[in-house]
């Protein structure tokens, strides 16, 4: 049995809950949280992202403005064991230089363009690729981007949600656009746009990955790994479910792969 993406979704919101406050911030200007996150979590765990993000609020240099006059090395320092530290300390630093120059230093200002013009300047700019740049424009400017990261193309890889698709080969813009095009019949609450909606589901897709869809040894049966990836209150809500993967009735690796349907 396989179902489709907007079964997919269901089934997670029904398992976990509504992600309303996924995404931690522990400063004073979130957008500008968000978009350090995004770039700091290329290729490597949000633990050490997190924890990055608060020795640079420690130091006093979670602005704008501070990283735009930080030197290079004392920087990489605080991103450390971060991966590409030095690399995205100097990317960082070039970004902030270029915010203050032409948006005072504002995110939401260069984030509040229409979608393609805010997301073609950020793609002009260093260690911002199409994951990175929709992330950015999905959490903290609200723009309505589905968010294709590697957890996406594994869980539906695994459970080939139809309509088919290569999800493991596929172009990103081609990916993107046919989750879109998929959860466009959905009829939204007064209270969701197609923001929050993606936003959600995106946040549903990688809460799934790290407690059940694990890329090696995944815990269709559960019990969820206890995996605490982020200081944030109430984020070990999940932990105490006994009753497996929440996609096992309509996934394709659970019926066919290596596990015996329950």
């Amino acid at each position: 049995m396989s179902g489709t993406l907007a079964e997919v979704y269901a089934r997670l919101h029904s398992h976990f809950g509504q992600p309303h406050d996924w995404w931690p911030i522990f400063g004073d200007d979130a957008a500008f949280e968000m978009l350090l996150g995004a770039v700091l979590v290329q290729r490597t765990r949000w633990e050490a992202v997190e924890q990055a993000i608060l020795r640079v609020q420690a130091h006093g240099w979670l602005s704008p403005h501070a990283i735009a006059h930080a030197a290079p090395e004392p920087l990489a320092e605080l991103l450390r064991p971060v991966a590409y530290y030095r690399q995205k300390a100097d990317g960082l630093i070039q970004f902030c230089r270029y915010l203050c120059i032409h948006h005072n230093g504002d995110v939401r200002r260069m984030l509040a363009q229409p979608t393609l013009a805010a997301r073609a300047e950020l793609l002009r700019l260093p260690r911002i690729g199409n994951e990175t740049a929709d992330v950015i424009l999905l959490y903290a400017g609200g723009h309505a981007l589905f968010v294709v990261d590697a957890y996406t193309r594994q869980l539906f890889a695994r459970v080939q949600p139809e309509p088919p698709l290569a999800w493991e080969q596929v172009r990103y813009a081609v990916m993107q656009a046919h989750i879109q095009q998929q959860l466009d019949h959905l009829d939204l609450p007064d209270s969701q746009d197609w923001a929050t909606l993606y936003a959600d589901f995106h946040a549903l897709i990688n809460e799934q990955c790290v407690r059940y869809c694990l890329t090696r040894k995944p815990r269709c049966d559960g019990p969820p790994a206890r995996r605490v990836y982020s200081v944030q209150v109430g984020r070990e809500a999940y932990l105490t479910r006994e009753d497996g993967c929440p996609l096992r009735a309509i996934c394709a690796y659970y019926q066919h792969g290596p596990h015996e349907p329950s």
